[in-house]
């Protein structure tokens, strides 16, 4: 999934088409009966789970169109459906499957479990799909996953909206494209964000408070 399309969802707030459920396909007529059977064992476990199962599909695949070995797919397929499993128990109590589709990439990307649960204590009554979006955009292009999160939540408690931190995303990966190290262009443009938004409330999730 990414960034871009978690993004044009996020516009459609009442579209009934999910990024997980558009990305729903049959699994490749060329699937050998290996991959086929470790395929539909996922899917039953994701959809007895309530978890996104076409994008075990759509990863299973993308490894037939890459010509990957069974064994790739069907290890990449697993590995996907740990990480969904992992997202949907860390964004609980009710997450949306954009949302368990996001941390699933987070995760991918390297951004520690406890970090969604940390962004959904900051964020619990809307939907992190396309902060978690912003967040591994910013992972994988060289920022510390902590130093992401922190200032993906700090936008969102000051009231960034997800055309901010969308534009944010894309100015940091710019920025790195041009040579900018990945903490100073975060920083730049975390600063211009911030001051067109109010003034910070109560310490967020990922604030330490300082003892007197």
């Amino acid at each position: 999934m990414t960034l871009r399309r978690l993004f044009l969802i996020s516009l459609a707030p009442c579209a009934t088409v999910t990024v997980a459920h558009a990305q729903a396909a049959r699994l490749d007529a060329t699937a050998d009966a290996g991959v086929r059977r470790a395929v539909e064992r996922e899917v039953v476990v994701a959809r007895s789970s309530g978890l996104p199962e076409g994008l075990l599909i759509a990863k299973a695949n993308e490894g037939i169109a890459k010509r990957a070995t069974s064994k790739r797919i069907t290890d990449a397929v697993a590995a996907l459906g740990k990480r969904l499993q992992v997202a949907r128990d860390q964004l609980a109590p009710n997450p949306s499957e954009d949302e368990i589709a996001a941390g699933a990439d987070a995760l991918y990307v390297g951004v520690p479990a406890p970090i969604l649960k940390k962004m959904r204590a900051a964020w619990p009554n809307r939907s992190l799909a396309l902060p978690l979006g912003v967040l591994t955009e910013l992972v994988a292009k060289g920022l510390p996953a902590d130093r992401a999160a922190r200032t993906v939540t700090d936008l969102m408690t000051r009231g960034a909206t997800n055309v901010q931190l969308f534009a944010l995303a894309q100015s940091v990966q710019g920025d790195v494209a041009a040579g900018w190290a990945p903490e100073a262009a975060l920083d730049l443009r975390a600063r211009g964000v911030m001051s067109l938004l109010p003034p910070a409330p109560a310490a967020s999730a990922f604030t330490n408070p300082r003892r007197p």
